[in-house]
């Protein structure tokens, strides 16, 4: 069962306890992401999760390091399109550590100069490095076309251009803007004493201040039919076709996440049999919804060698126009739904899956969900609701992006 606290300084604290684990996940979600942010502050999310490891006013970066490895566990830090999250997996025992040892990271990063253009250079091959990751940039590519002109178009980590024109005054005002205890939340899953856990949290936190909740800024997927292309070389060209999709917890997002898997999204969908299995022209293909708040979509990504592209490409169309008149029928529908629940059941077994899902619906959403009721809703999804998102989904114009060796001029 999830328990909710809210710490003497407003940070929302959730906790799951599980006595029959030895070890404890814990996170701190911020609402600081790529979405979050201006033209002009592009690649600042990212930027301050680098940071975090560059030293406190009370430890190093080599104390930082050299505790990480005294947990002995895992302790790390991720950015996304809409938060930040900063994360530790350790024995029950240590769980007091690593929360005072991410609290001081969190609030009291030492930003100085000297290792803000360090990390400058690190960011710089950090960009360099998708760079040379096409299934990145084709996504980078999609987003940028469906979005354009807003904060969702962005890319995680920023251009090397933004990178360079940004300072350690405008790193400084992007974080007290967004890093505060009303826009975050402490989720906490495995075995712990409840009321230890929040004398720890309260400790450890007591410093930071804050009440600002900042809202997600409004984005629209742009409908209309468009090809986005990038010339690039290498080995093989690298696709997404996308329709509108949903936002995030919207009503519909089981049954679409049923589609899609029925569509590509395990050894027995439609287009991996079809595209993969009888034609060979692939060696990955698979589908996904994506989700945002207050918006989303529907991808199919593959990747071929260039001349196959084009068959790709209208063999997609040509399943998702079949799919369209004829619907998943019985068979698919239970073979997509017994494996929903079973990789569901599989992922909670996990303590860092559930605190991760635990922290990231509450702070997108200031709900908790627990596995009962997720696990309810999938039992609610009927062939009819697959089929209607299905034909609501395909029935779109899509948008399709390629990455590729002369790829502009194949797809003419």
């Amino acid at each position: 069962m999830i328990h909710s606290h809210v710490l003497s300084n407003g940070l929302p604290l959730l906790m799951e306890r599980l006595p029959y684990l030895r070890s404890a996940s814990m996170g701190v979600f911020v609402k600081a992401g790529s979405i979050m942010e201006q033209s002009e502050e592009s690649g600042l999310s990212h930027f301050i999760e680098h940071m975090a490891f560059k030293g406190t006013a009370t430890r190093s970066t080599r104390q930082i390091a050299e505790e990480i490895d005294m947990l002995g566990g895992n302790v790390n830090a991720a950015t996304s399109k809409v938060a930040t999250s900063y994360y530790a997996r350790t024995t029950d025992k240590d769980l007091g550590k690593a929360i005072s040892l991410l609290a001081d990271m969190l609030i009291n990063p030492q930003f100085d100069q000297i290792e803000f253009e360090k990390e400058q250079e690190v960011i710089q091959e950090e960009i360099a490095m998708e760079a040379d990751s096409p299934e990145d940039l084709v996504f980078n590519l999609l987003h940028e076309g469906v979005y354009k002109d807003q904060t969702l178009s962005q890319t995680i980590l920023g251009s090397k251009e933004s990178i360079a024109s940004h300072t350690l005054d405008s790193l400084q005002a992007f974080r007290s803007k967004h890093y505060q205890p009303a826009n975050a939340v402490l989720s906490v899953v495995g075995r712990f004493d409840p009321a230890q856990l929040i004398d720890w949290s309260e400790e450890a936190f007591s410093k930071w201040q804050g009440q600002e909740n900042r809202p997600f800024p409004e984005n629209v997927y742009h409908t209309k039919q468009q090809t986005l292309t990038l010339n690039k070389d290498v080995e093989q060209a690298h696709i997404c076709l996308s329709y509108p999709g949903l936002e995030s917890m919207h009503e519909d997002r089981f049954a679409m996440a049923a589609f899609s898997t029925a569509f590509a999204g395990g050894v027995s969908s439609r287009l991996f049999q079809k595209i993969r299995e009888q034609e060979g022209l692939v060696y990955n293909i698979y589908s996904a919804p994506i989700a945002f708040p207050g918006s989303g979509e529907f991808t199919v990504y593959a990747a071929c060698t260039p001349k196959k592209v084009m068959r790709v490409i209208e063999l997609i169309k040509d399943e998702a126009a079949l799919l369209i008149k004829e619907g998943i029928n019985q068979q698919e529908f239970m073979q997509t739904m017994a494996q929903m629940k079973t990789n569901f059941a599989l992922g909670m077994e996990s303590a860092y899956q559930r605190m991760a899902a635990m922290g990231s619906v509450k702070l997108i959403h200031d709900k908790t969900i627990d596995q009962k009721e997720t696990m309810a809703e999938l039992r609610k999804v009927t062939l009819r609701d697959v089929n209607r998102i299905m034909r609501l989904t395909l029935g779109h114009e899509s948008v399709l992006a390629a990455v590729g060796k002369q790829i502009s001029k194949r797809l003419k």
